[in-house]
């Protein structure tokens, strides 16, 4: 393989005038020496564009920005803009979030030295109304993402237990596979269809990227969260209720979804602390099979 393959770095990004030009800085300023930019604005309506070619004219290698006319989801936008890559790997970036300058070095070393087809990493989260960076994983969390990679679609088909800022993937699976415009959660739905036929993802212990989470990310938006996870779980659903615990993990989710949102949708105290307590009975009904243990646990956590 080449020392120095091309790598298409992917931005996709909708009215972040205000953060932009941090995306852009960052992937103008990779150490790697072979890499080209394709930016895809999603019909922003305020200066995001003009912020974006700002910084990227000051890119010596080969960039090209696209400007949606409409605006589409996240999926189809990343699919429009694989059409115009021509690396032979490419990287996923969101707008809003950036790299570290050692990101794309640091992932074609990786993938050059390990029989993997895509790779994940560690980094940070920024979030934005506090100002506030923190660890993407905890310890725990990473130590277990890094060994169950071998067995990632199984651990990761009921929940996804991983952040997937940065994805670094082999372009041919992109085109051979697109990714599914019907679900938001488009990123666990690719890392679990690809896992599903065989193809193997690798985990990089170092941190590469910024995720900045805002108040209206999609994390904090438990109805759309509900939907994406449902369709999601529905392709695997004959595995995850073949799998005793798997099910169980699955339903946990859902009732997790369920009061999430019943919750977001009350400013009563007493509403809520009622939900909470209904939540809680609901949970256990599920993890504990002995009623005897069930009550016990139950009074021991009011």
């Amino acid at each position: 393989m080449n020392n120095s393959p091309l790598v298409s770095l992917i931005i996709i990004t909708m009215n972040h005038e205000k953060f932009i030009e941090q995306a852009c800085q960052s992937a103008i300023s990779q150490t790697y020496p072979n890499y080209e930019i394709i930016l895809l604005d999603n019909a922003s309506k305020d200066k995001t564009f003009e912020n974006a070619e700002k910084v990227l004219s000051q890119f010596s290698q080969h960039y090209k920005m696209i400007r949606n006319t409409e605006s589409f989801g996240v999926a189809k936008n990343i699919n429009i803009a694989i059409t115009q890559a021509s690396g032979e790997y490419v990287s996923l970036l969101s707008g809003d979030d950036w790299y570290t300058e050692n990101s794309l070095a640091e992932k074609v070393s990786y993938i050059q030295k390990n029989p993997v087809d895509f790779i994940l990493s560690d980094g940070y989260k920024y979030y934005q109304d506090e100002d506030k960076t923190t660890d993407t994983y905890t310890p725990k969390e990473k130590k277990q993402v890094i060994e169950s990679l071998s067995n990632f679609f199984h651990e990761n088909v009921s929940e996804n237990k991983t952040s997937n800022v940065g994805t670094f993937v082999k372009r041919e699976m992109l085109v051979k596979y697109p990714f599914d415009e019907n679900i938001n959660t488009e990123d666990w739905d690719m890392n679990l269809r690809l896992t599903s036929k065989g193809y193997k993802i690798g985990f990089i212990d170092k941190k590469l990227f910024y995720y900045r989470i805002l108040s209206t990310s999609l994390s904090r938006n438990w109805k759309l969260m509900k939907d994406s996870y449902e369709k999601v779980t529905h392709k695997y659903i004959d595995y995850i209720k073949a799998d005793q615990e798997l099910y169980k993990k699955y339903n946990l989710k859902l009732i997790h979804f369920k009061y999430e949102i019943l919750l977001s949708e009350t400013d009563s105290p007493t509403e809520k602390e009622k939900l909470q307590t209904e939540w809680k009975k609901e949970k256990y009904r599920i993890k504990y099979k002995h009623p005897v243990l069930f009550f016990k646990l139950l009074l021991l956590k009011k």
